[in-house]
This record gives structure tokens, C-alpha cells and sequence, in this order.
């Protein structure tokens, strides 16, 4: 299956050309006070200029400063995907002994590690494996076979990372047309494709082209999948996203509305999905210039948070900040 570029985080753009995440939903900021009461409950650091800073997926550790702790956890990281690397190396190993080079099973341990590489960031990487997989996909399996677009989907995924924006599109117009006519207008694969290249058009500045394709991939994925598939709000998600870059407002926020709404019927209304769709709506609020909105909406997000997660968790604090700043009175104000 081909990766798709999903997206359910977006840059809202603010006027002056500056950009601030809009739905990245209740996390911690960097640089937010703590509260007393968090403060008090703290273990006693060691030492002076020491902090206790804790380790995902293992016990706190007293480290120097922040980026200390920072560095240990990419460190950790590298480690994982390395790892993670030798053994998807050594599948591919094994295929290539017991099945031959061109045995289908090589061919995906192959795709397999160009997918660990694109997902650790090493994009050149992912691509050097990826031609060669182009290459290889085609003469095994034929220019049309369903493996092949994959293969060419995959390239064109790794390039628009490495902000090889026109290579990718040129791909990715060439794979949507050959899906469509191979697989069919209603293939999930083709949907993948279509979402794709409506994201890269966006990301190469062609945004009403991006906005009418991506209209049609919500239509699609209601039309196609099930009324609650998870797809179908990655979808919205992605229109909202194309909308807001083509500066179209009114219609995003109206889209993000729709997904609140959509995410409290499937997950709920303390779903913690429901209320990061919340807060991502109250910021956009804000944004389009409708405060009284988005701070009634940001106040919702707060009691929400006090009594799911507790008042002194950092998204319960880092919602408090937030209304905190935006009712602060401006300079000119």
C-alpha cells in the first residue's frame, strides 16, 4: 500500500507572514510557567543547575538542562531505528539468499527498509533505495502492475520530503492517471494518489488547484469508505489545510467545524481526539478574527482538560497560557 502524506496538523498563517500550529491541541509550550502548585509537588532537584527531566519509556533522570535531555531521547532514537534497520536488513538478507533477488517478498523487505529510512528522516536515503525499486518493480512485475505505482508512489512520497516539490508532482500526476485508468476511480489506492498530489500542489504554491482536488478526496472517502472511517477526517483535515494556504477562511473554519462535529460522533465528547479538535477549532477562531469564539471555545477546552486530565497536566496548563495571552489587552489596546 502506498504511504500517503497525511496530515492532521496545519500552519494557520497569520498576518505578517508569521505561522503558528493550529490544531496541534492541548500540548505543552516550551517556556510556560509552571504553576505553584505543579511546582510543589516536584521532586527536590539534586544540585544547582540541575533539573529532573523525564525520559519517555523510562525512569526520570536528573540531567543538566532541558537540551541535555533532548539530545539523550534523539540519541535513544537513532539507536531505535538502527536497530530497527538491522533487522529489517537482515529479512532482506535472508529473502535474498533463500528467494532471489527478484522474488516479490525481496522486493517489499527492500521497500520495507526505504520506508524505516523515510520515516527516520533520512531522506536521501529512502530515495537512493526507492529508484532503484522503480526500476526493479517495473521490469518484475510490468510497468502497470499495482506493485510498480506503489513503487513509483513511494519515490514521489520521499521526494516532496526532501522538498523535491516538482520531481514528486511529476510522479505523482503520472501514478494518479495510471491509477485511475488501471485500478479504477473509487480504488483506495487511486483516493492515496489524488490526496497526494493535492498536497504537493499545495505545498508548490498551486493552492486552488490543491483546494478543488482535495474537495474531491473528502468527496471520494465519503462516497467510498465508511461513515466513520478515520480516512475520511484525515481528509476533511487535509481541505482544511489546503483551504486556509489558499486563504479561503470562512470555508476553512466552516471545515473544522465539520470535523468537531464528526469527531464528537464517532470518538465521543471527552475523546482526547474530540479535544484536540476543540482546541484546534478555538485557535482557528481566533485567527479568522471571531475572539469572542474562540475564547468561549478555549474556556471549554480548559474545563474539559481540568476534569480529563487534571489541572496541573501540561495541556491543561499550556490551554490555561493560551487563554491567558489572548485575553491579555494589546499595545494598541
Amino acid at each position: 500500500m502506498s504511504r500517503g502524506k497525511k496530515t492532521k496538523s496545519r500552519v494557520v498563517r497569520r498576518q505578517g507572514g508569521g505561522v503558528t500550529p493550529a490544531d496541534a491541541g492541548p500540548v505543552a509550550e516550551v517556556g510556560a510557567e509552571e504553576p505553584e502548585e505543579a511546582a510543589a509537588a516536584r521532586p527536590p532537584v539534586a544540585g544547582s543547575g540541575d533539573v529532573a527531566q523525564p525520559i519517555f519509556g523510562g525512569e526520570d533522570k536528573l540531567l543538566q538542562d532541558p537540551q541535555q535531555a533532548a539530545d539523550e531521547a534523539r540519541a535513544e532514537q537513532d539507536a531505535e531505528t538502527e536497530e530497527h534497520l538491522n533487522g529489517l536488513r537482515r529479512v532482506l538478507a535472508n529473502s535474498l539468499e533463500q528467494r532471489g533477488p527478484d522474488h516479490p517478498g525481496t522486493l517489499h523487505a527492500r521497500a520495507d527498509i526505504a520506508t524505516a529510512l523515510w520515516q527516520a528522516g533520512r531522506h536521501d536515503e529512502a530515495i537512493e533505495l526507492e529508484e532503484e525499486l522503480v526500476k526493479d518493480s517495473a521490469r518484475v512485475h510490468g510497468d502497470e502492475h499495482p506493485e510498480a505505482l506503489t513503487a513509483r508512489s513511494n519515490l514521489a512520497s520521499s521526494l516532496w520530503s526532501a522538498q523535491r516539490i516538482e520531481e514528486a508532482i511529476a510522479i505523482e500526476e503520472a501514478v494518479l492517471a495510471d491509477a485511475e485508468r488501471i485500478l479504477g476511480l473509487d480504488h483506495l489506492a487511486t483516493l492515496t494518489a489524488r490526496a497526494n498530489l493535492a498536497f504537493s500542489y499545495s505545498s508548490a504554491g498551486r493552492k486552488e488547484d490543491a483546494v478543488e482536488i482535495q474537495r474531491q478526496v473528502v468527496a471520494d472517502r465519503q462516497r467510498v469508505l465508511d461513515p466513520d472511517d478515520p480516512d475520511t477526517l484525515d481528509a476533511l483535515a487535509n481541505l482544511a489545510s489546503a483551504l486556509w494556504n489558499a486563504e479561503q477562511i470562512e470555508d476553512a473554519v466552516a471545515t473544522e467545524e465539520r470535523i468537531l462535529e464528526e469527531t464528537e460522533r464517532i470518538n465521543g465528547e471527552d475523546h482526547i481526539d474530540t479535544l484536540q479538535a476543540r482546541a484546534a477549532l478555538a485557535s482557528s477562531y481566533r485567527v479568522s478574527g471571531r475572539l469572542d469564539d474562540g475564547n468561549q471555545l478555549q474556556d471549554r477546552v480548559i474545563a474539559d482538560s481540568e476534569r480529563l486530565l487534571g489541572k496541573d497536566h501540561p495541556a491543561t496548563v499550556a490551554a490555561k497560557k493560551t487563554r491567558t495571552l489572548n485575553s491579555a489587552p494589546t499595545a494598541n489596546g
